[in-house]
């Protein structure tokens, strides 16, 4: 029997017409990650609900991906996870995707008054060689131990799931949300008799861990040495709570974190 603080989730195939709310829930859930928020600072800060949408949009039609939304007893999107294959023939997949076109997204962007979705950005108060060579360094240290991992994780011939995104919405948190989801995730790992890979957040990976994950490979970053300027009383203040461990002056170290959970079966 679930907790009682748990929510009744439902998991439903993600459609075009819910891209909107994903990518808000998406931007609200990385706005308190002071590493997503260090790499807006620069000269080219980035839309966290156009990098959701753009995704959505680039793989929700595909057979290899698999996306899901969790919905609550009331009928609200509350989280939503996807899924990339990589090596595992398609009909085995067992990929629904959406019973709708992406016309159905562009109806609702309409609806609502246009697609507004500028929560998402930070705009950079800071302009200059500092910050873009910061974060410019920042972006391609990641880039580059992305595709070392990526190597070892997912050599030619390798069978495997990789989260592409597990989201929850931070008014639910602690609600069993993410378990829900990763949960469905690892069912169909483990049906599929394939290990699943996921390049975690320094907030996600404790969840994650709780499923089976282990950590396999870790990348240390002090963000003071990329960050254009201090976090300073705005942002200490704003993150205050968040277990982030942000002071006016340090944005502190980050964790970023490989993690691979075996499928049961091959884990006996």
């Amino acid at each position: 029997m679930p907790p009682r603080n748990h929510l009744a989730i439902a998991i439903h195939p993600l459609q075009y017409a819910d891209i909107h709310a994903c990518a808000r829930i998406t931007a609200a859930a990385f706005s308190t990650d002071r590493h997503t928020i260090v790499k807006q600072l620069g000269g080219k800060p980035f839309d966290m609900c156009d990098v959701s949408r753009d995704g959505f949009l680039a793989t929700l039609h595909k057979k290899n991906y698999i996306y899901v939304k969790a919905v609550d007893s009331a009928g609200n999107i509350v989280g939503h996870a996807g899924w990339g294959f990589r090596g595992v023939e398609e009909t085995k997949i067992a990929s629904e995707g959406p019973a709708d076109s992406l016309e159905d997204c562009e109806k609702d962007v309409e609806k609502r008054g246009g697609d507004d979705l500028s929560e998402g950005r930070l705009e950079s108060k800071t302009h200059g060689e500092k910050a873009e060579n910061g974060i410019d360094r920042l972006h391609a240290l990641e880039d580059a131990d992305m595709q070392h991992a990526m190597a070892s994780l997912m050599p030619p011939s390798t069978s495997c799931m990789y989260i592409a995104g597990l989201i929850v919405s931070p008014a639910h948190h602690s609600k069993g949300v993410g378990s829900a989801l990763i949960e469905f995730g690892n069912a169909n790992a483990d049906r599929l008799g394939v290990f699943t890979w996921v390049h975690s957040s320094d907030q996600a990976w404790r969840a994650y861990a709780k499923f089976g994950f282990e950590v396999v490979r870790e990348l240390h970053v002090d963000l003071d040495d990329y960050a254009p300027s201090p976090p300073r009383k705005g942002w200490a203040e704003r993150l205050n709570g968040t277990g982030e461990g942000v002071t006016e002056d340090r944005w502190g170290k980050y964790t970023i974190r490989y993690m691979k959970r075996l499928p049961k079966a091959a884990s006996r």
